[in-house]
């Protein structure tokens, strides 16, 4: 039997009339089970001669319902478009079970704000108060249910951001004698204990997840606990972990993995680093990452970094290639991804391109370049690798030049760690400049127009572009 025991609909126009929005809410009590819908639809209209016609129709419409007895819960997720160019075929319902990221989702986007993302109050202070009403029936309904004392007597009505999710949270936990901490409500969407590891545990959800992902100690369960740690993801300080494989515990205590754990990675796979040498070395890059400005400025997560070029060399490894990882800073890093996607292509396309001169003329513009004590080094830059790697150490633009190698021969002047980049065309200089397109400093001056009388000598040049590293389809 299903009564409803709460509804709310409301309609409105905007956008001076070419907007017609509607939105529904219902409650229904079906004994053993609490059923909360919701659905709002967005009819955009456009003038047609006397009248107007739909252009675009959206329906966005979600379940949840929870058992009573014991916490389980279930949300449906599910989208109606027409005119959006989005196949609704494409858009089937989504369901998922005690799934507590999807909660939050419903609750926030489903419930508080009306159907769109950061759209809270779009429907107005009637809408608002109808939403704490069918809160306020749910928890009246189940909040009888929970045995822990102190979440018996809560006022959620007092919580500011989500008191219904907070709510599920908290009666879900009950049910399942979970004893939560201050962070529970963020840690529990990256996953749940199973029974076995929280009977283990007293029931308490950081050591019970932790053991269960093979990485209790008292130093995680201590920085998970803190209220200041809500940057740190479960998931992600397993994934760094599994990195250094059974002795983690004497490469973690080397770095500051605290601050690496702020985001989720893409999945629940996990990579091992093969040897201790790899494994020194990725300490090192996790010491030396955000220590200077431009990568503070374009920040970006050394986890996923790390975890995209794994994935990487997994594919290619499937291919028979034998790969090592020995980056220790953000440059050295990248370097390594342009090389493994450099033999990703090559398997993908069978060949490596690369632009071939005549002998005699790399011996004469690549002989060393002496200035009193300095020795500057000019390298011509042949391969699609040597052009990738160049742009990221320069970041310049030079890692999308390869092409343009049919027309202009590009040079890298090296004094040590200090480079400028050169470009000729028929003997003339076209361009130089110093990191990142600044003026070359004043010591490469001299080097540069050595460099540019030896072009001036060899103005007719004929190089050529060919595939190398053919891979054989017998």
């Amino acid at each position: 039997m299903m009564d409803l025991i709460f509804t709310h609909k409301q309609e409105k126009t905007r956008r001076k009339g070419t907007t017609q929005e509607g939105c529904l809410i219902e409650l229904f009590d079906q004994g053993s089970t609490l059923l909360l819908r919701t659905m709002y639809t967005f009819t955009y209209l456009k003038y047609e001669g006397n009248g107007q016609r739909p252009t675009r129709f959206v329906e966005v419409s979600y379940t949840f319902s929870i058992e009573k007895s014991n916490g389980n819960f279930m949300i449906t997720n599910h989208i109606v478009t027409e005119g959006t160019g989005v196949p609704t075929d494409q858009l089937k319902p989504k369901r998922f079970k005690n799934k507590f990221d999807r909660l939050a989702e419903f609750t926030s986007h489903g419930l508080y704000s009306g159907g769109k993302k950061n759209s809270e109050g779009q429907w107005g202070v009637a809408y608002n108060k109808k939403v704490e009403s069918v809160v306020k029936i749910m928890t009246e309904i189940l909040q009888p249910n929970i045995k822990n004392q102190f979440l018996k007597n809560k006022g959620y009505e007092k919580v500011e951001i989500d008191p219904l999710y907070d709510f599920i949270v908290d009666y879900f936990c009950d049910k399942k004698k979970i004893k939560g901490h201050d962070l529970i409500y963020t840690h529990i969407q990256e996953g749940i204990p199973k029974p076995t590891f929280l009977k283990n545990n007293d029931g308490k959800f950081v050591p019970a997840i932790l053991e269960e992902y093979g990485i209790k100690t008292n130093n995680f369960i201590g920085s998970l606990n803190e209220i200041g740690g809500t940057q740190i993801n479960i998931r992600s300080l397993r994934y760094i972990s599994k990195l250094f494989g059974d002795n983690y515990i004497d490469y973690m205590n080397k770095i500051d993995w605290e601050y690496h754990c702020f985001k989720s990675p893409p999945t629940n796979r996990l990579h091992e680093l093969k040897t201790e040498r790899e494994k020194k070395c990725m300490v090192e890059l996790f010491k030396s990452w955000g220590s200077t400005t431009d990568e503070i400025l374009n920040f970006d997560s050394l986890l996923l970094s790390v975890y995209h070029l794994l994935e990487l060399r997994n594919k290619l490894e499937d291919k028979g290639v034998d790969l090592k990882f020995d980056s220790k800073t953000s440059e050295e890093l990248e370097s390594l991804r342009e090389e493994w996607e450099s033999l990703k292509k090559y398997f993908s396309r069978g060949f490596k391109l690369r632009y071939v001169f005549p002998e005699e003329f790399i011996q004469f513009i690549e002989s060393d370049i002496q200035i009193g004590n300095v020795t500057y080094q000019p390298i011509i830059l042949k391969t699609e690798e040597e052009f990738k790697v160049e742009g990221h150490i320069m970041k310049n633009c030079m890692a999308n030049q390869f092409s343009h190698g049919v027309i202009s021969i590009y040079v890298s002047l090296r004094k040590g760690k200090k480079w400028v980049d050169v470009q000729y065309r028929k003997g003339e200089k076209k361009m130089c400049f110093g990191k990142a397109n600044s003026p070359i400093p004043d010591d490469f001056k001299m080097a540069v127009n050595v460099l540019d009388k030896r072009f001036s000598k060899i103005k007719e040049v004929s190089w050529i572009k060919e595939k190398y590293d053919l891979i054989s389809n017998e």
